[in-house]
């Protein structure tokens, strides 16, 4: 007998209104809203009634799965999977998305005279225009529907070696900004694939060829409802109930390295795009071309006439004989054109994790660890206290933030033997200059051009490893990959379209969770069951909320922005209420902030006074306080190309603290984060009219302080800054292209000012110029008040690298 659950019932004065309790259930989990709702019914239930009417009441939006046995080698392997078609309209047809799908492809230009190409989403790019060009001579009226798949094996435990395979789609009419949000779903679970080891199979080779075929013929069944409406397309009904002629047909497939050799049949070492030989991989110029599909699917036709004609057919090809590929008989589909770009693995995990590597062995690893501990802390950058030499296991996150600081640690360190270090130092940059420019979420043609241009660079530099020993040659797929970014992005659109970093996320709640909902023994009945059970929760959520606020209203379709737009937020409440001015000197380290304050309040008031005269009107400046209210951080909130600020996601920050001890008495160092200052005539871009300060106190004046020393308070900032100044920007180093920077000094003090702080840009990350040897003598508390000089880091993030240039 199920446990039976006593609940008390709502007396009708605790709620003021149905409306409130609506609202209230905002913020409640799934399975208390339905708690709650039986609570309002006065409902006894228990647990199994309670799954009864999540089964048989909720209606639902997604295809049910359903368990099918594949036979491969004699053998029946268990397949969860639901209908590809029914999937593909329930996302066309999710009103959630009608107003943003797109249904045809673009072009887009950044020019008036359309001379410039700009790529973005997947309709901009040449493979959605070609695609529908192609249909059209056929039929008039076709509606592309991309389909974006991904496959990748994962672990479900920690210790038991229990594996999932999911197999995860989506179309590409969703624009990439939902797609990339697993908030919005977008994503379909579209199958489990099976996880047999095959040990009954003693023979490797033919292990690995049974897998194979299973892989393949899985994804043969799952993508058979494809061929007929991918060639003669379906009548498809999207959101807003427009019905359109659906063609859907496989674009992309996103996977890392080893599930890429998997779909196409190649051979490890090799290239899954083109037939450039492993030996050559790392020349760059020998020229790159696609494999040939039409001899590739000429050779597998070969399987029912002569096994032995077949294998060798397939090895003249570059393929392994893989028995009826899934892709084989997909209209308009070219899979080795269809494996796309993976930053995640090609990249951070790639060449990114090698390049450390390299750069370990050919640096100290304790001179790289002793730099890494001295960084100065920022929002944008996550210090390694430890070093970088010890990590194991490493990220895709913590290659990211290793990329952050990565060149400015080696500038000034000496290679062994005395040789020169600019080679290295070119290549670090180029390598991390692709990186950057490769995840830019809209390109042009001369972006494109500089994402070549750094792949140039990398490769007229990368002698220097092979001159110190650590590399014989650079024959490595995922550098050779990089040749394939530029062509790839003009077909598909930008690199977010299909990052498989969305969907190592979807492993998490799509198949980790999944399988810590069930009993652990036969699990893939539980799995589908309890993933079809929260689908419909969601499901019936969305629609409660959808009733509570109406139909959102019509957004506009803008290209992604790509200055990054940010805006400035305030605490309402400050974090000190009542500092003492000498408190503010000594603690927070503005020496001279009523003199700066002073000259403030003078040039606001009289703006055409000369520096002379200024100083002389400023000296009989009387500050009507004694105390201010301080604010101990500033945020940042991103803006998107339609102009929506996004309040939850703080994407910078500004730390301005005095030291303070903690709960145990321990002294916790104060921090003072540097800024990019606009001094008036800033741009979107690069550094003219900006200059680097630091921020040491960030306040706020009275009503009654503003009037008093304000000539009109109605027009004084309500929050001011005060600041330490750096030398203006020159010329970046020619080696690295960093700028270089220092403390401004004057009379052996340093030059301050109050600002208004809607005049911060940005915050700053700063690299000590570190010398050949670090002093141990600094920290990362203390290294922005002991070191003199430094670079400023262009890659603490994105927005960094678009602004510092």
């Amino acid at each position: 007998m199920a446990a039976q659950i006593v609940v008390s019932t709502m007396r009708k004065s605790e709620v003021d209104s149905e409306k409130q309790v609506l609202d209230h259930l905002k913020f409640l989990s799934h399975f208390k809203f339905a708690l709650f709702l039986l609570t309002r019914l006065r409902l006894a239930f228990d647990s199994r009634s309670l799954t009864v009417i999540i089964d048989q009441e909720l209606p639902c939006r997604r295809p049910r799965f359903k368990h099918e046995e594949i036979i491969v080698a004699n053998e029946a392997f268990d397949v969860y999977s639901r209908d590809i078609m029914e999937c593909v309209k329930a996302l066309y047809s999710d009103p959630d998305f009608s107003q943003h799908l797109h249904h045809a492809p673009e072009h887009h230009y950044v020019d008036s005279d359309k001379t410039v190409r700009m790529y973005h989403d997947l309709h901009t790019g040449k493979w959605w225009w070609s695609t529908q060009k192609e249909l059209e001579t056929k039929k008039r009226g076709a509606t592309v529907i991309p389909i974006i798949l991904s496959s990748d094996k994962t672990q479900v435990t920690m210790f038991r070696n229990k594996s999932a395979y999911p197999v995860y789609m989506t179309i590409g009419n969703i624009p990439k900004e939902i797609r990339r949000k697993p908030s919005r779903r977008a994503w379909i679970l579209l199958a489990y694939l099976p996880t047999a080891k095959l040990e009954h199979i003693t023979n490797k080779a033919a292990r690995r060829r049974t897998s194979t075929n299973l892989f393949h013929a899985c994804l043969r069944h799952i993508l058979e409802p494809l061929r007929v409406p991918g060639e003669d397309g379906v009548a498809m009904a999207s959101g807003d109930g427009v019905i359109h002629r659906g063609h859907p047909i496989l674009a992309c497939y996103s996977a890392d390295y080893p599930e890429q050799l998997l779909t196409t049949g190649i051979k490890s070492g090799e290239c899954p795009k083109c037939d450039v030989p492993w030996d050559e991989l790392g020349c760059p110029d020998i020229p790159v071309k696609l494999r040939d599909l039409v001899a590739i699917l000429a050779a597998l036709s070969l399987v029912d006439e002569d096994y032995g004609m077949w294998t060798r057919a397939c090895q003249e090809c570059g393929i392994k004989p893989v028995f009826r590929p899934f892709w084989e008989d997909l209209p308009h589909a070219n899979i080795f054109q269809s494996i796309t770009p993976d930053v995640l693995h090609q990249l951070y995990q790639g060449i990114i994790k090698h390049l450390i590597k390299w750069i370990k062995e050919a640096y100290s690893e304790a001179e790289i660890d002793a730099r890494c501990r001295r960084l100065p802390p920022n929002h944008n950058i996550h210090l390694f206290m430890k070093g970088i030499s010890s990590l194991s296991c490493v990220s895709g996150t913590e290659h990211n933030q290793i990329c952050r600081f990565l060149l400015g640690v080696i500038i000034d360190i000496r290679l062994p033997g005395n040789l020169d270090s600019a080679r290295l130092i070119h290549a670090v940059r180029a390598i991390l200059d692709f990186l950057y420019l490769a995840q830019y979420p809209c390109h042009t043609d001369q972006t494109l051009n500089l994402l070549d241009d750094a792949l140039t660079r990398f490769h007229d530099n990368k002698g220097i490893f092979v001159d110190l020993g650590i590399r014989a040659n650079f024959n490595l797929p995922k550098l050779h990959f990089f040749r394939h970014y530029v062509h790839m992005i003009k077909l598909y659109g930008t690199t977010d379209n299909y990052n498989t970093e969305y969907t190592e996320h979807l492993h998490i709640d799509l198949a980790k969770d999944a399988y810590r909902a069930t009993n652990h023994k036969d699990e893939y009945p539980q799995m589908t069951l309890w993933l079809e059970r929260r689908e419909k929760m969601l499901w019936h959520d969305n629609f409660v909320q959808w009733r509570l606020a109406g139909d959102p209203p019509v957004q506009d379709r803008s290209p992604p922005d790509m200055d990054y737009r940010r805006t400035l937020k305030m605490t309402k409440h400050p974090t000190a209420k009542r500092v003492p001015l000498d408190h503010i000197i000594c603690d927070y380290g503005a020496t001279f902030f009523t003199e700066a304050l002073a000259r403030y309040v003078v040039r606001t008031n009289q703006p055409t006074l000369s520096a002379v005269q200024l100083e002389r009107e400023a000296a009989h400046i009387v500050l009507p306080f004694q105390t201010v209210a301080t604010f101990h951080r500033v945020k940042f909130h991103t803006i998107n190309a339609s102009g929506y600020r996004d309040p939850t996601a703080t994407i910078d920050s500004v730390h301005c603290q005095p030291p303070r001890k903690d709960n145990k008495g321990h002294i916790i160092p104060g921090r003072f984060d540097t800024v990019l200052v606009n001094e008036g005539d800033g741009g979107t871009t690069g550094v003219n009219g900006y200059r680097v300060a630091q921020v040491r106190v960030v306040f706020t004046l009275t009503s009654h302080a503003a009037a008093a020393l304000f000539r009109t308070p109605a027009k004084a900032p309500t929050h001011f800054a005060y600041v330490e100044w750096f030398t203006p920007f020159g010329q970046p180093e020619a080696n690295h292209g960093l700028y270089k920077i220092s403390r401004v000094i004057r009379n052996g003090e340093r030059l301050a000012s109050i600002i208004d702080i809607s005049d911060i840009r940005r915050s700053v990350h700063l690299i000590p110029k570190f010398g050949p040897v670090v002093p141990r003598e600094w920290t990362s508390s203390t290294v922005l008040e002991l070191c003199s000089s430094f670079f400023v880091n262009s890659f603490s993030d994105r927005h960094a690298y678009l602004t510092i240039i």
